[in-house]
């Protein structure tokens, strides 16, 4: 195994967030990972994106050109990165803010701001996204992940929102 990851959207949106969450979880499970951050020229509201690599065996450099799977959440992302998406990539779009008529089995549009609110917090979607996508790619145990969340926040009403969010995607995803 080895997935190379690219989460992108807007500075607030819980991408470098979802990226810790991804790394830290693998490496609760003994998995070799990576977490490489990059900010846009603003912070909140400019864009960001992060690159994590997991895999099973030594990892020679966190910097990779091709991901297989992508979180896009917003449509400045999906403009920037939708070139490096084929057929074997594997797709989490939020379809709240991304507007594309692509239509292809690999893309899973999910309209995440809805969902987010509907549970509870806009601040949520980067975790459904994560839910959703370890219900299609199994490289981490999602106890690990629950386990994370309550670790990361203090507070019970965030990691409740949290873990409601993460268990929405695992199950509707």
């Amino acid at each position: 195994m080895n997935e190379k990851i690219l989460i992108a959207g807007f500075g607030g949106q819980g991408v470098m967030l979802l990226g810790k969450v991804l790394a830290y979880s693998a490496l609760k499970e003994k998995k070799f990972t990576t977490w490489l951050p990059s900010y846009g020229a603003e912070m909140r509201g400019g864009t960001a994106h992060c690159w994590v690599r997991i895999s099973d065996k030594k990892i020679p450099s966190p910097v990779f050109a091709k991901p297989g799977v992508f979180f896009i959440f917003n449509q400045p992302s999906w403009d920037k990165f939708s070139s490096k998406i084929d057929s074997s990539s594997f797709v989490i779009l939020n379809s709240s803010l991304v507007n594309t008529k692509t239509e292809r089995k690999n893309i899973k549009k999910i309209a995440l701001n809805e969902v987010a609110l509907d549970l509870g917090s806009l601040k949520i979607i980067n975790i459904i996204a994560l839910g959703v996508f370890l219900k299609y790619k199994k490289i981490i145990l999602p106890e690990t992940v629950e386990k994370v969340l309550k670790e990361l926040f203090d507070k019970k009403e965030i990691q409740d929102i949290n873990l409601k969010g993460f268990r929405w995607g695992l199950a509707n995803g």
